[in-house]
């Protein structure tokens, strides 16, 4: 399962920079999220320069789940000539399925994060940690009971080529 996750993630990112637009970093991530059940994932992650939005497609290593972050980085400033910081707020989607379990959840996102940029800014490394509670709903075996995660913070750490 893990490789067919991996081999999605990888032709997303590439289909996506075949087609990409001006101005757009694409590229993947590393997260690991300490919360009262811990979880780690890869991403895809695009970001335009015109927009203040960035996103993630998660893929999460141990389990079926799938989730999306959309963030919103309201602060985005340049502390040195290759260093920026940025301060954001957002939105994340969450879906996770097996045999007998259906999970579907949604949450807030506030968080910081610092970029750093080499080769002409054309290559973009970045470290972020976000508080993102969220709360849904699991179904398991027919019956149906809320999922509530206050504690919880993905850490993330990854880079994006700019076009």
């Amino acid at each position: 399962m893990l490789r067919i996750k991996i081999s999605v993630m990888c032709a997303l990112f590439f289909f996506a920079s075949v087609f990409s637009f001006a101005d757009a970093g694409l590229g993947g991530s590393f997260s690991y999220s300490a919360s009262t059940t811990p979880q780690s994932f890869i991403s895809f992650t695009a970001r335009s320069d015109i927009s203040p939005w960035c996103f993630f497609l998660n893929a999460h290593l141990n389990e079926n789940t799938v989730s999306v972050f959309a963030d919103n980085w309201f602060v985005n400033e340049r502390i040195a000539e290759h260093l920026d910081y940025y301060c954001l707020w957002g939105m994340s989607f969450l879906a996770a399925f097996e045999e007998n379990r259906l999970i579907c959840a949604t949450g807030a996102r506030f968080g910081f994060g610092l970029d750093f940029f080499i080769i002409k800014r054309h290559i973009e490394i970045f470290a972020q940690t976000v508080w993102n509670p969220y709360f849904g709903i699991k179904k398991q075996d027919r019956e149906y009971s809320p999922v509530i995660r206050p504690v919880n913070f993905p850490c993330t750490a990854g880079m994006r080529i700019w076009f």
